[in-house]
């Protein structure tokens, strides 16, 4: 469904106290809501009452054009997040064995990917490189920053629509394996620039117990070994495809491009860092190999990334705004900021 006929839909169904209107530079994703009626803006309780009410709508909603932000309601603060994401059930596990470190505010919200500032996240679709991962993610933002910073997103149907068609069927073929370092906490990187881009095994699996994270890799399905410096490598492999739990379209579903460490995504000074400290006797933070262990070739990935620069959409954020996401149908990255940033995450069933 278009993201035009989406908004039609929302404006018979969302009713007349709240305006629905699609975000023109992204081609409709996301729609922003906001409040007509006095109520809504100045009332959480009523507010709250209303996203009760037309739960199925926004459901809808959120599946057909990829993602919502709610903007002008009264969600000032941690607490009044947690009220709008407590209808939602939990993803099994929460944020145990995910890739970067993020630390738990209060009830459900965490903390935004900790990545330097000068740093760009890549777009990806999020933990598709576990077994159980969230079908809808939410943010908050507290504080904006002064520049940059924004939450970026984009439509996975144009994206995969946009990818060599070959590329596609090898994925599909081939399926992904993922092979993630976490350092041991007693050991750090040579050079201070790779200790954020280098997540520590009690920081992945919130304990200091090495056999705690072993039990935890198993019971998420994941294989593992421990490597140099005690550093901890979990091994999984995924089709690479996923089917959507409300369409049950299949649609790509992986961190080929996030996770494949190159000069585009983590940058040239960065990765000459990694290969000089690192080089061959050291596990770099990502590996990302087809299912059956051959190599991506670099230029398959490189031609991932004009298409994802192309669908990618950054709206500036605002003091109070609340982004429910489909996280099956969009990614989401981060850009540079410069300033004070204060966007939480929550990660939805």
């Amino acid at each position: 469904m278009t993201a035009a006929l989406a908004l039609d839909n929302s404006e018979t169904t969302l009713g007349p106290r709240v305006e629905a209107t699609p975000y023109g530079p992204g081609k409709g994703l996301p729609v922003f809501i906001t409040p007509r009626d006095a109520r809504l803006r100045d009332d959480q309780d009523a507010a709250l009452a209303w996203l009760a009410e037309q739960r199925e709508a926004l459901e809808a909603l959120i599946t057909d054009v990829g993602g919502i932000v709610l903007r002008g309601f009264p969600f000032p603060d941690t607490a009044a997040f947690n009220r709008v994401i407590e209808p939602f059930p939990d993803v099994p596990f929460g944020y145990s064995g995910g890739a970067t470190t993020r630390g738990q505010i209060a009830g459900r919200a965490f903390e935004a990917t900790r990545a330097p500032q000068d740093f760009r996240i890549m777009l990806h679709q999020e933990m598709a490189y576990l077994p159980n991962f969230p079908s809808r993610l939410a943010f908050f933002c507290a504080h904006a920053p002064a520049a940059g910073g924004e939450t970026i997103i984009a439509d996975v149907r144009r994206f995969e629509a946009a990818v060599d068609p070959a590329f596609v069927r090898t994925v599909h073929e081939r399926g992904v394996k993922y092979v993630r370092n976490f350092r041991s906490p007693d050991w750090t990187p040579p050079h201070p620039t790779l200790v954020p881009l280098h997540k520590t095994w009690r920081d992945a699996f919130f304990t200091d117990d090495p056999r705690k994270a072993e039990a935890d890799c198993l019971a998420m399905g994941l294989e593992f070994e421990w490597t140099v410096n005690g550093s901890l490598s979990v091994i999984y492999a995924a089709s690479g495809f996923t089917n959507h739990p409300r369409e049950g379209r299949e649609i790509w579903f992986n961190h080929i491009a996030s996770q494949t460490m190159s000069d585009y995504n983590y940058g040239a000074d960065r990765i000459a860092l990694f290969r000089e400290h690192y080089g061959d006797h050291t596990p770099w933070s990502y590996q990302t190999f087809f299912a059956d262990g051959g190599r991506i070739p670099l230029e398959d990935v490189e031609g991932l990334y004009p298409i994802l620069e192309e669908v990618t959409v950054a709206f500036p954020w605002r003091a109070g705004d609340v982004m429910i996401l489909d996280n099956i149908y969009s990614f989401h990255g981060r850009n540079a900021f410069t300033g004070t940033r204060d966007v939480q995450v929550a990660l939805l069933g």
